[in-house]
């Protein structure tokens, strides 16, 4: 039989790996990024209080570095979990405790400077876990390298979290560190110093200078790590040794490491946290150092100090690449009150939080300052939309001129209003359309009607028409008598234009009738009359009033013969209800028919007789 070849299929488990591997990062890039932001938006909000107390900003800032305790722990646990394996020196008996849950609680005291062998870049992420474990992660202070506080976001951070940044040159750094180790020394609050003495992580490049620099002082190089450097470990011990008690040194090794290797070609960043192969386990010693036995006023003695450290600390290294492990205390010391002190042993833990909750801490003062945002000014959001909605709705229903003046009071830069007063019938005189106008509102401004025009508005009375000497061309207004309001006319017996009250007389209403009856329906003025034609037939010679008052018949006077004051402005037809004399005034006049006009009528003033006569007092009458 023939052979069939078969076709290979398609290699699934690398692409499988290319997605895990993307969404990781995605993840972790997003969950670090917006950590990071959240951190620095807290620490830049409260950088004002550094103005109003430097307690209270120390504080704060406390706060957001525990907030960075956080994100760098939540992150190990999540994305690079490690197994930690932790024991002592006899010198840290009782410091170091396995809770109930199995998780590592720490009892180092709140002042100390922590030292350490660098190994990889992320041990310092790994003794802040250890801070965590003590309930200090937020008063931690790192000596870091200048270069790191370039990085964006985390270098800001790094600055406000009040990190030290050395530049590896002591004649540059010197004046930096005495600063910032004065304001430290200044206080009595909780304080861990961490710094590397040996300045860099241990790296084939390092390795050869470490060598080369033993070999040139003829002093013995390490096998598992770097010569220290004593200059800015012994300057920190001067300068915080009357407030800081212990110098706690940690040896750090991790598993996996084959011999001849380094640590920090194989667990570097990308591969423990995005790459998911983080170190098996993280083991570290503990020892403790009074400050008082160290020579820290003699330069070489204090050198010959710290490198008889390191050589223990390389050969602690060099047990723990036999064994796989550190030493460990497991004696015990019986205290004064009675108790029993017992050493810790071997404590293997994982970097963990204690509480799943705690990561929402780096969230919540921005989420607080959020939430009271929305609290006071949540409305604006939704009016500001609402009012873009509202505008372009207009705008999108501009058809004809009863929406072009909402397009002009909501879009001044679009229309230019050359009068406060445009109506939308003065739009096309009084509306002029930019370079800028939409086409729709050009449409719409030529659909306009015509500028409509008013006629003029007539005078009150034609009287006063001819008055001015203008020609009258309105139509004659009908002139008829006013309603009767009142059942007696007025009445003035003569004394300073004042009335009193009488009974009118059954004459005086048929009189009055008599006049309405024979009184002319309109006032015509045909075209050619002139002002000199129409005129009164007799000026009062004496000084009349402005207005006359309407007078109720409680307050008539009591003669009823009496007149009342003649108007100097307009001689009008008077209503039905005035008096006798007054309605035999009313002209009719008929231009064209100057024949058939009544004669005029005089009016006299005859002085009063009787006992009240005097002077100023007279009576008149028309005639």
């Amino acid at each position: 039989m023939a052979k069939v070849k078969t076709r290979p299929g398609p290699v699934t488990h690398i692409k499988n790996s290319e997605y895990s591997a993307a969404s990781r990062a995605l993840a972790l890039g997003s969950y670090f990024v917006s950590g990071c932001m959240a951190i620095n938006a807290s620490q830049f909000l409260g950088a004002p209080l550094y103005l109003i107390n430097e307690d209270w900003y120390n504080a704060w800032i406390a706060f957001t570095k525990q907030s960075w305790g956080l994100l760098t722990t939540s992150m190990t646990q999540s994305w690079a979990p490690t197994v930690v394996r932790v024991s002592g020196h006899k010198s840290v008996r009782g410091q170091l405790l396995k809770t109930t849950d199995g998780n590592l609680l720490s009892n180092f005291p709140e002042r100390l400077i922590l030292i350490a062998n660098h190994q990889i870049y992320t041990d310092w992420l790994y003794l802040w876990w250890i801070a965590y474990t003590n309930g200090m992660h937020g008063r931690i202070y790192v000596v870091l390298k200048e270069s790191l506080r370039r990085i964006p976001v985390i270098g800001w951070g790094m600055q406000f979290s009040q990190f030290i940044f050395l530049k590896r040159n002591w004649e540059k750094d010197k004046d930096r560190l005495a600063a910032h180790l004065q304001k430290l020394n200044s206080t009595l609050a909780p304080t861990w110093l961490m710094l590397f003495p040996e300045g860099t992580n241990l790296h084939p490049v390092t390795r050869k200078s470490s060598k080369k620099w033993a070999d040139k002082n003829g002093i013995p190089d390490m096998q598992h790590q770097l010569l220290p450097r004593s200059k800015g470990l012994q300057f920190c011990i001067q300068q915080l040794r009357k407030t800081v008690p212990y110098v706690y040194d940690c040896t750090i090794a991790y598993e996996g490491v084959p011999t001849g290797q380094y640590a920090s070609e194989i667990f570097t960043i990308q591969a423990a946290y995005f790459g998911g192969k983080p170190p098996k386990s993280v083991n570290m010693y503990w020892r403790r150092f009074d400050v008082w036995s160290i020579p820290v006023d003699n330069d070489q003695a204090f050198d010959n100090w710290l490198r008889a450290r390191w050589i223990e600390k390389d050969q602690l290294l060099d047990h723990y690449q036999k064994t796989g492990r550190f030493p460990a205390d497991t004696g015990v010391d019986e205290l004064p009150n009675g108790r029993k002190c017992r050493g810790a042993g071997y404590i293997e833990t994982e970097i963990k939080l204690n509480r799943w909750y705690e990561y929402l801490q780096i969230f919540a003062p921005i989420g607080l300052l959020a939430l009271v945002l929305y609290m006071f000014y949540g409305g604006l959001p939704k009016r500001f939309t609402k009012d873009i909605g509202k505008r372009v709705a207009q705008q999108s229903r501009i058809e004809g001129p009863e929406n072009l003046e909402q397009l002009v009071n909501s879009t001044p830069r679009i229309v230019e209003v050359n009068s406060t007063n445009a109506s939308i019938a003065d739009a096309p005189s009084q509306i002029a359309v930019t370079t800028q106008t939409p086409a729709a509102v050009k449409k719409a401004i030529k659909k306009l009607p015509p500028k409509r025009v008013e006629p003029p508005k007539a005078p009150a009375t034609a009287q006063a028409e001819v008055a001015q000497g203008a020609t009258a061309t309105r139509k004659p207004k009908k002139l008829g008598p006013k309603p009767n309001t009142t059942p007696n006319p007025p009445n003035f017996d003569g004394r300073s234009g004042t009335s009193a009250a009488s009974k009118p007389s059954a004459r005086h209403y048929a009189d009055a009738k008599h006049d309405a009856d024979n009184a002319p329906k309109k006032l015509e003025i045909k075209k050619g009359t002139s002002s000199s034609q129409i005129k009164p037939a007799a000026k009062s010679k004496l000084k009349p009033t402005t207005r006359s008052k309407k007078l109720s018949p409680q307050k008539l006077g009591t003669n009823a013969n009496a007149q009342p004051p003649v108007s100097k402005t307009n001689i009008k037809s008077q209503p039905s209800n005035t008096t006798k004399t007054t309605q035999k005034n009313t002209m009719s006049i008929h231009a064209g028919d100057k024949e058939n006009r009544p004669p005029p009528k005089k009016l006299e003033i005859k002085p009063k007789s009787g006992p009240n006569a005097g002077p100023g007092k007279a009576k008149a009458s028309v005639s």
